[in-house]
């Protein structure tokens, strides 16, 4: 409740007062005298005043702040007060979204009626760091135990809320501040990335948490992880690989984790800053922060294949980060940090959806969507924080993209100095659009095409009626190799695209 609604409740019941002061008189003439009926109704007024004031103080932490949206047909933004800088997001079983802010407050926003409300961060116990400092900047936020989990990156604590009791509590890690969370088992498994160290929070019978860690190895960094089954999977941001460890448990109480496989095996270099990771069907994914690729890393063959995202206007490389998916889902999201993009990958159809951020800092050209959170009762509903533009931003997935595209090939060859071309169809709908067409590779690392040529016949169609596009793709020196080339098409909200496999030869 806010010291708003305080103050209006109060001058609601003295309103109330003073019209009972001059109504009542009439209606009990000669049993009660007026000047009675004003000293009781004085000490009424200062009952509700006292009223007032101990909610405005029990209630002083978690204060409605506005309601601010813009919105188009994919992505509805919320906006936080300025300078709050969100990072981490997470959403509870409830519905409500959470957000974490520079400025020692939690935000809570209800997707229900868009109201936001703030909740400052606060203990009796341990001292909570600078406010102003990004030292204090929260990068991975859930909910375990009916409370929100945060940790301030550099403070070296890991805290919770209570939104029922409105109270906060802390603990440290041995290793430091907690990088990434996930509950997992009746337990929050977290990577500690300057500590190379894996730590696993559980209760006691005692009620207690208590806090077991399990080395990494020096300069590891670890990232993201993800858990199935008696498997643990972690990204080494430093050590540029990712690797699954066994989990050794006796009853609830894990013992250890023990290295099942480490990929590469030996000290080569595979990935670029691989930060997030998910496993499935024999199936690695990770996203290469280095560069601008979803990567899949086939277990059985070894076999690495790369996404490229859609190259942007900026010509900068998108640094994907953390993946966001159910452990059954063919749907993965991931956030790219310079790509003023959101992309969803299907996993069955090999298709791309990416997602344009609607706003822009004050000073720049790039948002910087630094977290995202998956609905936890729908996989097509993804939040995610704009640390630049003070806002959070929802995604509905439900909302098809308008248009489609099609290809005639999913690999193609082609020699040094030589051409192939590839044929797309996009077929009209009900909503006539105009489309801009545009290619990225895994050539080099930003997605651009380095030596490739890349041209559309036409480069800019109307959905107005059925269109084909001859694409012609010629070799102007790439370095022999296989490749995956990206074709996509964007009406400037929401981009798809489709991939090639590119086979490239000196001859």
């Amino acid at each position: 409740m806010s010291i708003w609604k305080n103050a209006s409740c109060v001058n609601v019941h003295l309103k109330f007062f003073e019209r009972l002061i001059n109504d009542v008189p009439s209606l009990v003439v000669g049993l009660v005298s007026k000047k009675v009926i004003l000293v009781a109704a004085s000490v009424l007024a200062v009952f509700v005043i006292v009223y007032a004031v101990t909610s405005l103080e029990n209630n002083f932490h978690m204060q409605d702040v506005f309601v601010s949206v813009n919105k188009n047909p994919y992505v509805t933004e919320y906006s936080l007060p300025e300078n709050s800088a969100p990072n981490g997001i997470v959403v509870a079983e409830n519905g409500m979204v959470w957000v974490a802010s520079k400025n020692a407050t939690l935000y809570s926003v209800n997707p229900s009626n868009g109201v936001v409300s703030s909740h400052q961060i606060w203990s009796d116990v341990m001292p909570y760091e600078n406010a102003k400092a990004n030292a204090t900047m929260v990068w991975t936020m859930l909910e375990y135990d009916d409370k929100i989990w945060f940790s301030p990156y550099g403070e070296g604590a890991l805290w919770n809320f209570d939104p029922i009791k409105n109270t906060y509590y802390a603990i440290k890690p041995e290793s430091g501040t907690p990088f990434q969370m996930k509950s997992y088992g009746g337990k929050i498994w977290y990577t500690t990335l300057r500590g190379n160290a894996i730590g696993v929070l559980g209760k006691t019978e005692n009620g207690a948490y208590k806090i077991s860690e399990f080395h990494t190895g020096n300069n590891t960094g670890p990232a993201g992880l993800f858990l199935y089954g008696n498997s643990l999977w972690i990204a080494n941001v430093n050590s540029q690989n990712i690797v699954q460890y066994a989990i050794d448990k006796k009853g609830n109480t894990v013992q250890n984790i023990s290295i099942s496989s480490r990929i590469p095996k030996d000290n080569s270099s595979l990935f670029s800053s691989p930060t997030d990771i998910h496993a499935n069907n024999n199936t690695v994914w990770l996203t290469e922060h280095g560069t601008s690729f979803l990567t899949r890393y086939d277990l059985h063959n070894g076999i690495v294949t790369r996404y490229p995202t859609s190259q942007n206007t900026f010509h900068t490389t998108t640094l994907p980060f953390w993946i966001r998916s159910t452990n059954e889902s063919n749907i993965l999201w991931f956030n790219e940090h310079e790509g003023n993009k959101i992309g969803r990958f299907d996993v069955s159809n090999k298709t791309l959806t990416e997602y344009s951020i609607p706003s822009l800092p004050r000073d720049g050209y790039l948002t910087y969507p630094l977290n995202i959170a998956q609905d936890t009762h729908d996989e097509k509903i993804l939040w995610f924080s704009e640390w630049n533009t003070d806002k959070i931003g929802m995604i509905n997935g439900h909302v098809k993209c308008p248009f489609e595209i099609n290809l005639n090939a999913t690999h193609v060859v082609v020699g040094k100095n030589k051409n192939v071309s590839i044929e797309m169809t996009i077929p009209a709908n009900k909503n006539p659009e105009t489309l801009v067409l545009n290619a990225s590779s895994t050539i080099t690392p930003t997605a651009e095409l380095g030596n490739l040529t890349v041209k559309f016949l036409p480069n800019l169609i109307n959905t107005s009626h059925d269109n084909k596009i001859n694409i012609l793709v010629t070799n102007d020196g790439v370095v022999p190799g296989t490749y995956t080339l990206g074709l996509s098409a964007s009406d400037g909200l929401v981009t798809s695209t489709k991939f090639v496999s590119l086979s490239v030869y000196d001859k």
